[in-house]
């Protein structure tokens, strides 16, 4: 009898061994899961994680090259800037305090020589979170409505001095700066671009066979693309954009302000969304949007169509 009472605490001792190394061994396994499953060691808080595409992170990319030399423009574009300030309001307004996690930002590139310049562009990044008051939330449209004239007449200013205007170097904010600028983990990214198009920095003039870095009124006539078939050569002789080797998958891209500058071509307008949108391909940019430079009220619409998706 004592035998077989020491043989069965034998056996429970070692079925209780056994529990605890596979409790242990769980325990473990739990613990590998939950570090895994952090975000790729984001550093966003775990409700702000979840629900990061009503986050909005919106970059503005200003192209101040010599297109604003046209008061038609300026007065577009800073219709569009208020436009935008609006959109994001409008959807911060609507979100419960704690899940405020929404910024915007006005990029240029080259970064202008005026330093007052910048210092608009300091006052016009907005960051809206739980500590945010009803009162900036106005202050916020108020800015976008406000600012950008003078932002315009200043850039007017500085190419004075200059004598002329460098251009707006998109293509190297694509290639250096994007990632780095308008993206993160904790955001829905969207990037605005104003711009009519054309591509132009005299410190990027590449060509790779026949793709290049730029896009000029000069270039575009030279490629001889006025006839129907434009579409058709410009994939027989393989026209473009240089690729920039980026995956850009987390961007969305609204571009606003596409013009034909080229009259005597009524396909230049169809050319430049060619160019920019096998671009934005290349890059595998799944959202993205090119439109004209059309009247204030009917972009708006566009832009919180697409901000409000």
């Amino acid at each position: 009898m004592k035998k077989e009472k020491k043989f069965s605490k034998i056996i429970m001792l070692f079925f209780l061994t056994f529990l605890l190394q596979s409790c242990s061994s769980e325990e473990k396994k739990e613990i590998v899961v939950k570090e895994g499953s952090s975000g790729q060691n984001s550093k966003c808080p775990k409700h702000i994680l979840e629900n990061k595409d009503q986050n909005l992170n919106i970059s503005i990319l200003l192209d101040l090259s010599d297109r604003i030399e046209q008061p038609k423009i300026i007065s577009k574009d800073s219709a569009y800037l208020s436009s935008l300030s609006k959109a994001l309001i409008n959807h911060v307004k609507h979100k419960k305090l704690i899940m405020l996690e929404d910024k915007m930002q006005l990029f240029f590139n080259p970064e202008p020589k005026d330093s007052k310049v910048n210092e608009i562009a300091k006052k016009l990044k907005l960051s809206f979170t739980r500590e945010t008051s009803k009162a900036s939330l106005e202050d916020g449209i108020s800015l976008y409505s406000d600012y950008p004239s003078q932002l315009y007449s200043l850039s007017k200013e500085d190419a004075k001095k200059s004598k002329g205007y460098p251009g707006s170097d998109i293509w190297r904010f694509f290639k250096d700066h994007v990632e780095d600028y308008c993206m993160d983990d904790c955001h829905r990214n969207i990037l605005v671009v104003l711009t009519d198009g054309y591509m132009y920095h005299y410190n990027t003039v590449m060509k790779s066979e026949n793709f290049t870095s730029y896009l000029t009124q000069k270039s575009l006539k030279k490629l001889k693309l006025n006839k129907s078939t434009w579409k058709k050569e410009i994939e027989k002789r393989k026209l473009g954009f240089i690729p920039v080797g980026k995956d850009l998958k987390n961007l969305e891209v609204l571009v606003i302000g596409i013009e034909n500058h080229n009259t005597r071509n009524p396909y230049a307008k169809d050319i430049i969304e060619k160019y920019w949108s096998d671009w934005f391909d290349s890059m595998n940019i799944k959202n993205y949007k090119i439109k004209s430079a059309d009247i204030p009220s009917s972009i708006e619409k566009v832009i919180f169509d697409f901000i409000n998706k």
